[in-house]
């Protein structure tokens, strides 16, 4: 049963009572989707290897490389099982946080179902950025596919700062130092009305509150992912959410398995007072440590400006811009007999049945959304009375040409073999390499075309019937084609299974075929175009074993979970100083200055209306605070503004003194206007360590132990 049935009406008949279209005029090809299309190319065809190569073991759908978007899916819901799952062992605070995750045991119920939040949560980083570079390569972020890269890089950060918040919420010591350089960047910003930093000083002056927001995020955040897919799938049709259930399994055994072989651990509980020196950290989103680590507040925040522009910009300053009428399809109305077969089979959703516009008597007519249309070409292929297509490859002028040159060679004795090549699988038409394709395909006249779909069977039935020995269609061989499923409705119209299908009442279906391009076995085509073109009996194609699959699954499984496990647990070195220090941190009110009247306004000169002739209140502000530290008779002394707009409120905060470890006097002179606060106390410290001193107004002086 063909998928998409061929409506009552015979099309092809009605097109030909039409007469020929007269002949186009030509264009030349559209100008490359990208710049540097060459090199991306170049990368593609590394990827591209790499999926024939793991497709000889494995089918299409069991490669992981060809399902890295629904695959992520399928670990995004891993994860978030396991993580709530884990809710009944956790507990969200700040002082029980990281003893509730310490005390599972790693092969107990609770520690497996930590592994597996943590494993499941990195393979599902790995697989976004092997998406992104594919999508890079593949030159899939140009003309209307914009939308779909800046929402994948929208939903890149998010998983990235779900993954950032999750890691704040074990409380140990990645966590101290994220939450340090995540404090450091929102002082930077006016949202709070001291800055914040100062309360992650000591252990017991660390909000409880923020922390609970941190695991507030982490658990509501997600849900911005489901949005986030909804708008990047938006322009894609039949995109599978979730792979093949095979897949899913084999993916989910594999983060059990490495929750068992290596079960996740904390680092050394958070101490605020101790500057932590080496430990592991997962990379796959804890890398920034090793840069903010190094920047002040305004530098982070710059730094995360010019990488999240950088990315997000891609699409204008790589793509070229195109005119649209370059290289999108169009429609000819007076050929479109409303089959709607274009809007069944266009990769994403570019076309739509809209009512007629010209009086002919039948129910639509196809229209081309041109924020969609990446012109792939696929819709030429599935007209049978070529009413759309590309103005610059047009098909009845294509067509023209292929029956003029079969006729003339049969004329001279010479019956033609032909060889239609995806022009993707060199790159592009721009980078096609018609001689090295000579080469493959010997005894072949070789013509690109835009896609393997573009291919109308109607053309192929033509063209057998004029004489050709063989018609030979080959794709690109990659699982990030170009143009998405061009090697998918070809075969299926060739088989009859999709209309417009293939017709063996009109032409021998031996002299045609359909061949996915091997870039590593280029022989494999060779070959094929050999027996095709010599009616030679094609060998029984090999299955694939069974013991096969499984060893290269295994192989695979254990070279991506390498690859996961030795950036999920990577040493990392505090690149903060090693010196001891003394640091105050205090609030204080200093004293209100002498208040200052507003000018007396002359009643008689105030012009004012009557209800806003009122008495002007004084103008009330308070000195600045002035801190001298003392320390082994070193002195230093600061002054310290008060905050507000008005310069009313408190002045606000911290003094960091380096020392030698050992013993050392310190004395602390507190002036807020006619009074002072002095303290003064020999205290030891030891490298690495910080003693903290607060002050606060109605408490007093506390030294942190």
């Amino acid at each position: 049963m063909a998928e998409h049935q061929h409506p009552d009406v015979d099309c092809e008949v009605l097109a030909d009572a039409m007469g020929p279209a007269p002949e186009a005029a030509g264009s030349s090809p559209p100008p490359p989707p990208t710049r540097l299309a060459r090199l991306l190319a170049a990368g593609n065809g590394v990827l591209t290897r790499l999926d024939t190569l793991l497709e000889r073991w494995l089918p299409r759908e069991l490669n992981p490389l060809a399902h890295l978007g629904a695959a992520t899916n399928a670990l995004l819901l891993l994860a978030t099982f396991s993580g709530v799952m884990l809710l009944i062992w956790y507990s969200a605070s700040v002082q029980a946080a990281w003893s509730s995750l310490a005390g599972l045991g790693p092969r107990s119920l609770g520690g497996i179902m930590r592994s597996v939040h943590r494993y499941s949560s990195d393979l599902l980083m790995l697989c976004v950025l092997i998406h992104a570079l594919r999508t890079f390569l593949a030159r899939k972020f140009a003309d209307a596919r914009w939308l779909a890269w800046v929402s994948g890089v929208a939903l890149l950060g998010l998983v990235w700062f779900i993954g950032w918040t999750g890691y704040w919420l074990v409380w140990d010591q990645r966590a101290q130092l994220l939450a340090l350089d995540t404090i450091r960047a929102l002082d930077v910003l006016p949202v709070f009305g001291e800055p914040m930093l100062r309360l992650f000083a000591a252990d017991r002056t660390v909000p409880s509150l923020l922390f609970f927001v941190v695991f507030f995020l982490h658990m509501v955040l997600p849900l911005g992912i489901a949005a986030g897919l909804c708008l990047h799938l938006a322009r894609l049709s039949r995109s599978p959410l979730l792979p093949d259930w095979r897949l899913s399994v084999w993916l989910i055994g594999a983060v059990f398995a490495a929750a068992l072989v290596y079960p996740a651990t904390n680092a050394a509980p958070a101490q605020m007072a101790l500057k932590p020196d080496t430990f592991t950290m997962d990379w796959w989103y804890l890398w920034p440590l090793a840069i903010t680590a190094r920047l002040s507040g305004g530098g982070i925040w710059l730094a995360t400006a010019l990488a999240a522009t950088g990315l997000m910009t891609v699409p204008w300053w790589l793509a070229r811009r195109r005119p649209r009428a370059v290289f999108q399809a169009k429609v000819n109305i007076s050929r479109c007999f409303a089959c709607t077969l274009c809007s069944h089979d266009c990769p994403f959703g570019a076309i739509t049945m809209v009512p007629r516009t010209d009086g002919k008597p039948f129910p639509s007519q196809a229209q081309i959304d041109p924020d969609r249309c990446i012109g792939c070409g696929i819709c030429a292929g599935a007209c049978d009375t070529q009413g759309i297509g590309l103005e610059w490859f047009d098909a009845q002028q294509v067509t023209r040409e292929l029956e003029s040159f079969v006729i003339t060679e049969v004329g001279r004795g010479a019956p033609p073999a032909l060889a239609m090549v995806c022009a993707q699988s060199d790159g592009g038409w721009e980078q096609f390499d018609a001689v090295a394709w000579a080469l493959r395909l010997p005894g072949y006249s070789v013509r690109p075309i835009p896609c393997a779909g573009w291919v109308e069977p109607k053309l192929v039935e033509r063209l057998i019937a004029k004489g050709a020995t063989a018609v030979l269609i080959a794709g690109c061989g990659s699982s990030e084609a170009f143009a998405k499923e061009g090697n998918r409705w070809m075969p299926a119209r060739l088989a009859g299974t999709r209309e417009p299908a293939f017709r063996p009442t009109r032409a021998d279906p031996r002299k045609v075929a359909h061949v996915t391009f091997d870039p590593l076995r280029p022989q494999l085509l060779t070959a094929a175009a050999t027996r095709l073109r010599t009616q030679a009996t094609a060998p029984a194609p090999a299955g694939r074993s069974r013991v096969g699959m499984v060893l290269a699954g295994l192989v695979v499984t254990a070279i991506a979970l390498a690859g996961v496990l030795a950036v999920s647990d990577a040493r990392f070195r505090n690149p903060v100083s090693t010196e001891a220090e003394f640091v105050f941190s205090f609030t204080a009110h200093g004293d209100w200055l002498d208040a200052t009247a507003a000018a007396a306004i002359d009643p008689a000169a105030d012009k004012r209306p009557i209800h806003m002739r009122t008495a002007q209140p004084a103008k009330r502000t308070r000195q600045p605070v002035t801190v001298r530290l003392e320390v082994d008779g070193q002195v230093e002394e600061r002054v310290f503004q008060p905050k507000g707009l008005k310069s009313d409120g408190a002045s606000v905060g911290e003094v960091r003194v380096p020392l030698t470890p050992g013993k050392h006097r310190v004395a602390i002179t507190l002036g807020t206007g006619a009074a002072t606060q002095t303290w003064q106390e020999e205290i030891e410290v030891q490298e690495r360590y910080q003693r903290v001193l607060f002050y606060e107004p109605g408490h007093g002086f506390r030294l942190e132990p």
